[in-house]
């Protein structure tokens, strides 16, 4: 239990692009808000820093988020139109003023931004930064610079400490010290146990790496209907590629029921027979696995990425990248999973509760021994041993029965 001795005054930086309310744009920022609502309940002092729009975040310092009123040009998840991204940065820039004054214990670094990464933090203040995702330049090279930098004898590198959401993401990365892993964890008072027994379900961002054309022709081969939910992220692929998939189905199979509110989409997925992940890309965690289980659904996933961490067989069965035959048959057998099992996995091991109390453990370490260590830079892979108490893969794993 927290104590007012023991409370942090944590700042939690959201992904800046997207507000963290509901409907969620996606699963980074379902996560960021999870993760906040959850340190609050653990008693702890926490600031919000998250896009205009965002629940429970701090006003006086927000994101604008991109605005493409008045652009012309498809609408796009990863893209800027002109001049939006000069707003970003600007903004990160102001909240790096405000962070260096703010009095904060804790800077727990969500974004996909390289600001937090080497803004000035005042003495005693922890940078924890989480990576959610696989490297890419705008974060990968500052740390990298400060690798070399220690690597020629400049001193430790300064970019804070790193926690990955998979032991396979946390390989991706160049990093000055090992990463933690810490498995995301799912609200289990909202995703509640359902009855099961409906269609399938495939939920998420309708793009192209998610490739819910594959659930389609995936459900199609298993003879079982399908309930497609999410946002349309990438209309040329829903309209060139998921519709033409959804019209070799039989009429009526398949059912679009577009983005929905976490409890309505709780509800869907708890009426579902099986829950289908069909990513076309190594998916860094796969959240909506974890949400999925939570219901007590089981899960048919293509084993790629971080994904094939979460999908045990406590949870799901799985099948090879892009075998949709494989996945039909994984959608069986996982039809035929004991639902309360299912849930008590998620319980366990991808709850919200046990994400905070390994995120409040690595806060602990860092404030009682510095962000430190001496270990150097790694040479490509930044998951190291993941030793630590942060580091819960190997007990996820023994506990879920991994492969």
């Amino acid at each position: 239990m927290v104590t007012e001795r023991t409370r942090l005054r944590i700042a939690v930086i959201a992904p800046s692009r997207y507000p963290i309310r509901q409907p969620y744009a996606g699963g980074l920022e379902s996560l960021v808000a999870a993760l906040t609502a959850g340190l609050r309940t653990a008693g702890h002092d926490v600031d919000l820093f998250a896009a205009r729009g965002s629940a429970g975040h701090v006003e006086d310092v927000e994101f604008p988020g991109v605005d493409w009123s008045g652009h012309d040009g498809p609408v796009s998840d990863s893209g800027y139109p002109p001049g939006e991204r000069e707003k970003e940065t600007a903004a990160f820039a102001r909240l790096a003023d405000h962070l260096a004054v703010g009095g904060y214990d804790v800077i727990h670094n969500n974004s996909l931004h390289s600001i937090p990464l080497t803004m000035p933090r005042p003495a005693g203040t922890a940078l924890v930064t989480t990576l959610h995702t696989p490297p890419f330049p705008e974060m990968q090279d500052p740390i990298a610079a400060a690798c070399l930098f220690e690597g020629a004898g400049g001193g430790p590198a300064d970019v804070g400490h790193f926690v990955s959401v998979s032991a396979h993401t946390a390989s991706l990365w160049t990093l000055p010290r090992p990463a933690d892993v810490v498995p995301n964890g799912v609200d289990v008072a909202t995703w509640r146990p359902g009855p099961g027994g409906g269609p399938a379900v495939w939920f998420g961002r309708i793009i192209p790496d998610k490739a819910p054309h594959l659930a389609v022709a995936a459900a199609r081969r298993a003879g079982v209907p399908l309930v497609l939910a999410g946002r349309i992220g990438d209309v040329d692929y829903a309209r060139d590629v998921l519709a033409p998939e959804i019209g070799r189905s039989a009429p009526g199979s398949v059912r679009m029921v577009g983005e929905l509110g976490h409890r309505a989409l709780a509800g869907l997925v708890g009426r579902a027979a099986v829950c289908l992940v069909t990513p076309e890309w190594d998916e860094p965690f796969g959240l909506v696995a974890a949400e999925a289980a939570a219901c007590g659904t089981p899960v048919a996933a293509f084993a790629r990425g971080g994904l094939a961490e979460v999908v045990s067989p406590a949870i799901g069965r799985t099948a090879a990248a892009g075998d949709v035959e494989g996945l039909a048959r994984a959608l069986h057998e996982a039809m035929d999973m004991d639902r309360a099992a299912v849930r008590a996995a998620a319980e366990r091991d991808l709850s919200v509760t046990t994400m905070i109390r390994h995120y409040e453990a690595i806060y602990r370490r860092l404030l009682g021994e510095g962000d430190g260590g001496g270990e150097g830079c790694g040479d490509g892979d930044g998951g190291g041993d993941h030793g630590g108490d942060g580091d819960v893969l190997h007990d996820l794993r023994e506990s879920q029965g991994a492969r």
